[in-house]
């Protein structure tokens, strides 16, 4: 009960379905927990890793957790929060993300993984109509919030039938895996209580299936957290670089950061109020911001990776860039925009506008003058000088800073 008590007081839980069998659940420690991912993305993002993180606490105090990889799921399109049908992925491309997946939830979460196409691969559509259509009342789902949204702008059978599914998985794992609890975020309660209704008209009311919404982890601005300007900060290396995801740490708002200690550090509840605390009497060093990010690099990518990250981030705000190697800065500048050029040098005015860091030579004339254009951090005062491949770093790039924050990058071939 201390357990869901601090879920609580982390803001984690918005609702739960029957509070006696939640308490039961939590108290026997007897039944085992899932949540569901569809494979819409060969790979899982920070927001997922709020569920992800979800299940290592489950596992860490002693329940058995299953992660449930959508393999059927995931060919129909979960309808929840969305005012339009999704556009189908073919299934070798669901197949790819299935592998990716899977092997991240193995690694981060701990739990067993389970992919819910197993359930359904050896029955035809006679068999689903018969043994599970005809218990399901359709009055019941068009009574969910889901449907009824997309009742106004429309919805095929295929994602009407998502939630059918979803609740036949529940009732399998119910009947199959000793499963008495599914967690899903806010958007999946009608999602949850189909399964709910299911395991209740075929087991009775004496049932021990319950369920539990969590609150969706939002930025201040209402978009989902996990997503920058460029979309989806992945879990993956190789499509989110570390250096990438600490920077978007970093860059969260105060407001913000104590939320998300809340949901995404394993520190306590005591050691994440000292952090804040200390955080307030000094904002501008950012130590909440640097305190998360640290955690949350180590777990994902590893002490090294974190290590490589700090250098990154030193090198960069101390002016120290020639320290950095060919792959270190490849790393730090990937998501910047650059610019390939085959000449060996160019006046920094030409240079400016060719790479569209400014639309004139007007605009590059007042920046220069404003003292705002840096060349590998060397401030420009002449609208003559000559930026050259010969004074690049590593004889490759040149980085072009605009203001405080926007970085360019020239790339000599």
């Amino acid at each position: 009960m201390n357990f869901l008590n601090e879920l609580k007081e982390r803001g984690i839980i918005n609702n739960i379905t029957n509070d006696k069998k939640v308490e039961d659940f939590f108290k026997k420690k007897d039944k085992s927990l899932y949540i569901g991912f569809d494979p819409t993305a060969n790979s899982l993002h920070l927001g997922n890793y709020v569920a992800i993180s979800i299940l290592k606490r489950f596992k860490d105090n002693g329940f058995k957790t299953f992660a449930i990889v959508g393999g059927a799921t995931g060919m129909i399109g979960d309808p929840s929060g969305k005012t339009s049908e999704r556009v189908l992925l073919n299934t070798d491309i669901i197949k790819k993300n299935i592998t990716s997946i899977e092997k991240q939830l193995k690694q981060f979460s701990g739990a067993e993984v389970f992919n819910n196409f197993e359930i359904y691969k050896n029955m035809n559509v006679l068999d689903f109509l018969r043994d599970i259509g005809k218990t399901i009342n359709v009055n019941h789902i068009l009574e969910r919030e889901i449907v009824k949204k997309r009742l106004e702008t429309g919805i095929s059978f295929t994602e009407f039938t998502y939630s059918i599914l979803q609740g036949y998985d529940f009732y399998y794992l119910y009947k199959n895996k000793n499963v008495s609890l599914q967690l899903g975020g806010s958007d999946q309660w009608g999602n949850i209580t189909a399964g709910i209704d299911y395991i209740r008209r075929q087991e009775g009311d004496n049932n021990t299936a319950c369920g539990i919404t969590l609150n969706l982890l939002t930025k201040s601005d209402g978009t989902k957290f996990g997503k920058s300007e460029k979309g989806a900060i992945y879990l993956d290396k190789n499509l989110t670089s570390p250096y990438e995801m600490y920077q978007f740490l970093i860059n969260q708002t105060d407001e913000e950061i104590e939320k998300l200690f809340k949901f995404l550090s394993f520190k306590t509840l005591n050691e994440i109020q000292e952090i804040n605390d200390n955080h307030r009497k000094e904002p501008f060093k950012k130590i909440a911001q640097k305190e998360l990010a640290n955690e949350l690099i180590s777990t994902i990518h590893g002490n090294e990776e974190l290590k490589k990250v700090l250098k990154i981030s030193q090198c960069i705000f101390n002016n120290k860039i020639e320290e950095l190697t060919n792959e270190e800065l490849k790393e730090a500048f990937n998501s910047v925009p650059n610019y390939h050029t085959n000449c060996t040098e160019k006046n920094i005015v030409e240079l400016l506008v060719e790479s569209k860091i400014v639309d004139s030579k007007r605009i590059a004339r007042e920046l220069i003058d404003g003292k705002s254009i840096y060349v590998n951090n060397k401030l420009i005062t002449s609208y003559e000088f000559i930026a050259t491949k010969k004074e690049s770093y590593n004889n490759e790039f040149s980085l072009i800073r605009k203001g405080k924050k926007n970085y360019f990058l020239i790339i000599w071939k």
